[in-house]
């Protein structure tokens, strides 16, 4: 009866809650003009959710062609009045690319597409990799971000500051200079007071070839040149963007980031900051020094679960970690009110002001790093070497209360076994299998001894019985001598769960691996055989993003055979796994919730990496053939015990290895400690049935 009411609860419960989903999804269709709660909003220019500086402080391009500049406060020496950007080029904003977009080009390792617009990057793409399983088209990322408010180039200059009076930069059209070798472009534009022009400012881009640089090929130089054109002494200091984060590519969360990095004292102290951290009332972050003990700036960027977009600012001083003209560098979301997967966030980079003597220069130097996070890239001499230290990238998803389970060591470890799989049968899903087999391997005696302590335990029904006839209704007395019933026996009930208990850290620890490791990006299953196409996203065996709907905490938009398969096969495991006998209803009630639970567990993975999936549900299936050997020993001992024969846990003979029979009974003798004691249990055996 009770379970009647638990099912009818649950589907009544399940039912409330979708069709409340279809009746406001309805109603939104029916009124336009309604706004969804957290729905985007159009942020105009100058909005305090722009704040950030007086002229342009997110760093946005407007729509416009020409801007005018705007002074805000006087000058501190020299004239006073506001300073314009020269008209650098006729026409509308130019395009130049360095490197190249061909797939797998033996050139370059990336195409980057410049314009002219604040000599920022208007795309990037990494020619080695797509950017779906479905389509051939390389991976592009580092498109400008647009609101309402204009457009986010990365690496525009934004504005540049000349004696205390600012000129915005983000919308004037620079000159571009003729390129002197390939892969280089480079820009420049003329800033002037009223008596003519006093500083220029050049912007040059180098792409090296692999054939000079090999793995570094995903590293661009950036050098931003000031050039005093007066004879006067003139104070300089320039606002730039940072990078764009990278399109998000998980299915279950925002995996996209800003991170920075700071030296703590020779180590580098990566911090990380998920789009989600951005909100209203936190629109802005300072990632000038480190929160807690003030360390310095080495580098900033955006990331997501497989690819790093990082700005590192080249020390004046050799040997420093850290650049000491690095002013402010800020986070700040666009589109603050927006829902959190629309956040649009950049950062931007304002430098210390120089003193630039008459005719004098200052080059600031920045390296810029768009590339994968495959560990054998990062963890290279070069990327994994202090202060550069990309590699500590890979983890920065790894937090909160997951993390003791997804340390370092034991991730790295996952990735070395799946990667030695994979050399043996060249398919990560394979592999993936593989891992399984070690694990259950390594856990057999655990699940076993838990499986029989079970066992036992299911047929302590009549004792249980008559405690509860004993004790009455007095649980405090009943849970007492059910705890002493049980210690005399010598069960420990949570012995039942220990087996899963120790493979949930594998299984989180595997779901950072299978969202940290590249390689599973875009990797089939049985060598493309199966509809399994991307083990890092779920198996979809049909697809249907533009008609899918929300079921409570469940996004659905594509059929996923795995965790049906996964929920099937949970039924079976609990329909045949031992059962340990009830004192009370609550228990009994207990008892029944959790194996609801248990089948409920495959729709929180709904929507997960299909080789986290895959792990499971393989797992979950080698453990019920497990079970069943396990029980059959179980029945076979209890029938050996009835005959007068004990069968001792024993190594098997030369003649059991050559088939020629026997089986591992108390007649079979071993020698030593072992030995001696399978001599004991047997005679305990033996005194137990005489009593």
């Amino acid at each position: 009866m009770q379970t009647r009411r638990l099912v009818i609860f649950m589907v009544a419960g399940m039912a409330l809650i979708f069709g409340w989903q279809l009746f406001i999804n309805s109603m939104y269709q029916r009124h336009p003009d309604w706004k969804k709660p957290g729905s985007a909003t159009t942020q105009p220019v100058g909005s305090p959710a722009m704040s950030g500086s007086a002229t342009n402080p997110a760093g946005m391009n407007p729509t416009a062609t020409t801007n005018p500049a705007v002074a805000t406060s006087g000058p501190t020496s020299g004239p006073t009045t506001a300073m314009m950007p020269l008209t650098a080029a006729p026409g509308g904003p130019r395009t130049v690319e360095i490197g190249s977009a061909k797939a797998d080009d033996a050139g370059f390792r990336m195409a980057i597409t410049l314009t002219s617009q604040g000599a920022g990057i208007e795309g990037v793409v990494l020619n080695k990799f797509t950017r779906t399983v479905s389509r051939a088209d390389r991976y592009d990322y580092q498109r400008p971000l647009t609101t309402g408010a204009g457009a986010f180039v990365a690496l525009a200059t934004r504005s540049v500051e000349v004696d205390g009076v600012t000129t915005d930069l983000s919308g004037v059209n620079w000159t571009v200079e003729d390129r002197p070798e390939p892969g280089v472009a480079a820009f420049h534009i003329d800033i002037s007071d009223g008596n003519g022009p006093v500083l220029r400012i050049r912007k040059v881009y180098q792409l090296s070839a692999r054939s000079e640089v090999g793995d570094m090929g995903y590293e661009v130089q950036v050098s931003e040149q000031l050039q005093n054109l007066t004879k006067r002494e003139l104070s300089v200091k320039t606002t730039l963007n940072g990078p764009v984060p990278p399109v998000r590519e998980l299915d279950t969360s925002d995996d996209r980031q800003i991170v920075a990095a700071y030296n703590g004292e020779g180590r580098l102290k990566v911090t990380s900051h998920l789009l989600n951290d951005f909100k209203p009332e936190l629109a802005e972050i300072d990632l000038t020094k480190q929160k807690d003990k003030a360390y310095p700036l080495v580098w900033f960027g955006a990331s997501s679960v497989y690819f790093d977009a990082i700005v590192r600012p080249i020390p004046s001083v050799e040997g420093a970690a850290s650049a000491d003209y690095v002013a402010k560098v800020t986070a700040t979301s666009l589109n603050p009110s927006a829902k959190p997967e629309d956040r649009l966030i950049g950062t931007t980079m304002t430098t210390q002001a120089f003193s630039l003597a008459g005719g004098g220069e200052q080059v600031v130097p920045l390296r810029v790093f768009f590339g994968p996070k495959t560990r054998a890239l990062l963890q290279s001499n070069y990327y994994a070497t202090f202060p550069v230290g990309y590699d500590q990238t890979l983890d920065t998803l790894n937090s909160g209360c997951a993390n003791y389970c997804t340390v370092g060591p034991l991730i790295s470890g996952l990735v070395w076994m799946l990667r030695a799989f994979y050399f043996v049968f060249r398919d990560w899903g394979l592999a993936i299998i593989g891992l399984v087999l070690v694990v259950r391997l390594v856990l057999h005696p655990i699940t076993k001894k838990s499986q029989v302590n079970m066992a036992k335990m299911g047929k302590f029904g009549p004792e249980i019985e008559r405690l509860k006839k004993k004790h009455g209704e007095n649980k405090e007395d009943l849970n007492k001598a059910m705890m002493q019933f049980y210690k005399e026996h010598g069960f420990t009930p949570i012995l039942g769960c220990l087996p899963m208990f120790l493979q949930m850290p594998i299984w989180i620890a595997l779901w950072s691996a299978l969202q940290n490791t590249f390689e599973l990006r875009h990797a089939n299953f049985l060598y493309g055989l199966t509809w399994i196409k991307d083990l890092s996203h779920p198996d979809r065996l049909m697809y249907f993003p533009d008609s899918g709907f929300s079921l409570i905490f469940l996004h659905i938009d594509a059929l996923n055979v795995l965790p049906i398969l996964m929920a099937g096969v949970f039924w079976l495991q609990q329909k045949y796994m031992p059962k340990a006998a009830t004192a009370t209803k609550e228990q009994e009630s207990q008892q029944k919730m959790m194996q609801w639970m248990t089948l409920l567990f495959p729709l929180f993975l709904y929507n997960s990496p299909s080789g986290l999936n895959l792990y499971i549900l393989t797992s979950t299936t080698i453990g019920i053939f497990e079970s069943k050997r396990i029980r059959d020993h179980i029945k076979e001992r209890e029938e050996a015990e009835k005959d007068g024969r004990v069968i001792v846990e024993a190594r098997p003979t030369r003649g059991a290895r050559r088939g020629d029979g026997g089986v591992a009974t108390a007649e079979v003798k071993k020698g030593g400690i072992g030995g001696w004691l399978a001599d004991l249990q047997a005679k305990a055996e033996e005194m137990r049935r005489k009593k």
